[in-house]
C-alpha cells in the first residue's frame, strides 16, 4: 500500500479541506489505496459532525513512454496525484439535542 500524507486547512468556521497526497514512487497512483483512506478519513470525522461537501484532484506528475511524453499520444499515467477533500458541519446542528 503506497503512503498518503494527510494536510488540513480551517476554511472558515465550519469548512475544512483536507488534501491527501500519496508519495511519489514512479509507479500509477493507486486509486483504491486514496478511496480507502477518503473513507477512512470520512468515517472518523463523522462522529464530529463533519460531512463531505466535495472531492478533486489535481494530477501533480505523469510519466509514461518516451514516445507518449514527446509525442503526447495519451499513454501517460499519473504517479502522484493531490486529492481535496472539503468538508462541512453545520454548527447550528450543535447542541439541538
Amino acid at each position: 500500500m503506497e503512503q498518503i500524507f494527510k494536510f488540513e486547512q480551517e476554511a472558515g468556521a465550519d469548512r475544512l479541506i483536507v488534501m491527501l497526497v500519496n508519495q511519489d514512487a514512479s509507479e500509477q497512483v493507486d486509486a483504491p489505496a486514496f478511496l480507502a483512506e477518503i473513507g477512512r478519513d470520512a468515517a472518523q470525522r463523522e462522529a464530529y459532525g463533519w460531512k463531505v461537501i466535495s472531492i478533486g484532484s489535481v494530477p501533480l506528475r505523469q510519466s509514461g513512454t518516451a514516445g507518449n511524453v514527446l509525442f503526447q499520444s495519451g499513454g501517460q499515467y499519473s504517479t502522484q496525484v493531490a486529492v481535496m477533500v472539503v468538508y462541512a458541519r453545520d454548527l447550528a446542528d450543535e447542541g439541538a439535542d
